[in-house]
C-alpha cells in the first residue's frame, strides 16, 4: 500500500530533523496525524533505560512524563514481556501490529499502565510499525484514545510500509550524531582537554589522549565505566553520572564538579555536560561528557584568598592550608589553633565561597591564577 502525500511530507519533515534537532518533535505529530494518531514516538527494543530521552511528538511529551513517573508502580508491558512478543513478530517478518496483538482484552482492563497512565492521557490504543537499524530491533508506534477507538488491521496496512522509510532516518540520524560527537571530540582534543564520552548505559565510549593520561590505579575504567578507587570520590563520581543520564535532554548546564581523590597523582576534578550542550541531537551514541582536570598541587598566598572571597586573615591561611592538601587536624595544628577552632573558621570559609565541602573548596581554589609564595 503506497504512503499518502501527508505521509511523505511528514517524512521529509523528519530528514530535516536530522540535521536541526529542534524540528523532531513537529515532524513526528504531523507524521502521527496521517496515520490518524495523536502522538508518536521511536523505540528501540535493544534499550535497557526505558527513561533514556528519544525523539517524541509534541503530542506525545505529557503522555511520556506521566509514563516515567509511573513506570515504577505501573510499568509497560510493552518494554517487558511483551517484547519478547514484538522480538518475535520481527523474527516472522511481521511489518506493523496492532495492541490488540500484544495485550488481551482482561489486560487492558486491568493492568495499572491503561488504568493510570494510558486512559488518563487517552493514549490506550497503539499501533506499530517495525523495523531493523544496523542490526537492532526497532519500533515505530503510534497512539490515540479510546474517544477515537482502536486501531484497525487497515490501519496496520497503512502503517506497514512505512518502517524502510523511518529506518533509513533513524540510520541517517545516528551517522550524523556520531559524526557530530566525534568533531565535538576532537575540537576538546585540540586545546589539549581530557574528556570521556559516555553512553547511555554508563560507559565510556570514546575519550581523548589526554583523558587516557590520566587513567592510573586511582581512576580507571571498569568494564567500561570509569570508576574512582577512593571509595567516597566513587560514590560522589557515580551519582554524578546518574544524575546526568537521567536528566531531560533540554538541560545544557552543567552539574556541579565533583573531586576524585588520588594517592599518587593530583586529584582529579570532574565535570559533566550533556551532550546535547555540545550540539548533538537524540540519537546520539553518547548522552553526557566528563571533562577531568588535573588538580595540580598549587600554593595559594592568604592576602590573595582574602581578596577573591572576603575572608578573615585567620580563614584565608586556614584555606590556604586545605588547598595544598591538608587535612583540617594538620592545618589546625600548623596554625596553632584548636581543632574547634580551625572547624569554625571552616564553616565561614565554606559559607563565603559557596562550596559545602573541602574538595569543592579544594577544587575552586585551584582553579585561581597562581600566584607567588608570600
Amino acid at each position: 500500500m503506497p504512503l499518502s502525500e501527508r505521509t511523505e511530507r511528514a517524512l521529509e519533515a523528519c530528514h530535516d530533523a536530522i540535521i536541526d534537532p529542534a524540528r523532531w518533535s513537529s515532524a513526528l505529530q504531523s507524521l502521527a496525524e496521517s496515520f490518524g494518531a495523536a502522538s508518536c514516538t521511536f523505540f528501540d527494543h535493544n534499550r535497557r533505560d526505558p527513561p533514556t530521552p528519544v525523539p517524541m511528538s509534541t503530542g506525545h511529551e505529557a503522555f511520556a512524563d506521566l509514563w516515567v513517573r509511573n513506570q515504577t508502580h505501573a510499568p509497560d508491558p510493552h518494554v517487558g514481556p511483551y517484547l519478547k512478543i514484538c522480538s518475535s513478530f520481527v523474527k516472522a517478518g511481521w511489518a506493523s501490529a496492532l495492541e490488540h496483538d500484544v495485550s488481551t482484552e482482561e489486560e487492558r482492563k486491568n493492568l495499572p499502565l491503561f488504568r493510570e497512565t494510558a486512559r488518563p492521557e487517552k493514549r490506550e490504543w497503539l499501533a506499530m510499525a517495525f523495523f531493523s537499524v544496523e542490526g537492532n530491533n526497532w519500533c515505530f508506534p503510534i497512539y490515540r484514545g479510546g474517544d477515537h477507538g482502536p486501531f484497525t488491521p487497515e490501519d496496520a496496512k497503512r502503517l506497514a510500509p512505512v518502517g524502510p522509510y523511518v529506518a533509513r532516518i533513524v540510520s541517517l540520524a545516528q551517522k550524523f550524531a556520531a559524526f557530530d560527537v566525534t568533531s565535538k571530540l576532537s575540537a576538546l582534543e585540540r586545546v589539549n582537554c581530557a574528556a570521556i564520552v559516555i553512553d547511555a548505559a554508563g560507559r565510556a565510549i570514546k575519550m581523548t589522549l589526554p583523558a587516557q593520561d590520566l587513567l592510573g590505579d586511582d581512576f580507571n575504567l571498569i568494564h567500561g565505566r570509569p570508576i574512582a578507587h577512593d571509595a567516597r570520590s566513587n560514590r560522589r563520581l557515580q551519582h554524578l553520572v546518574s544524575l546526568a543520564l537521567h536528566a531531560g535532554r533540554s538541560s545544557a548546564q552543567p552539574y556541579a564538579p565533583i573531586v576524585i581523590y588520588r594517592n599518587d597523582a593530583p586529584w582529579l576534578l570532574v565535570e559533566a555536560m550533556p551532550v546535547t550542550a555540545f550540539g548533538s541531537d537524540f540519537f546520539s551514541p553518547g548522552r553526557i561528557i566528563l571533562l577531568l582536570t588535573s588538580l595540580a598541587p598549587r600554593r595559594q598566598g592568604a592576602i590573595h584568598l582574602s581578596t577573591a572571597f572576603g575572608l578573615t586573615a585567620a580563614e584565608a591561611k586556614l584555606a590556604a592550608r586545605l588547598a595544598s592538601g591538608a587535612g583540617i587536624d594538620i592545618a589546625a595544628a600548623s596554625l596553632g589553633v584548636s581543632r574547634e577552632t580551625a572547624r569554625t573558621q571552616l564553616k565561614a570559609v565554606f559559607a563565603k565561597t559557596s562550596t559545602t565541602r573541602q574538595a569543592e573548596l579544594t577544587a575552586l581554589i585551584a582553579r585561581l591564577p597562581q600566584t607567588t609564595k608570600e
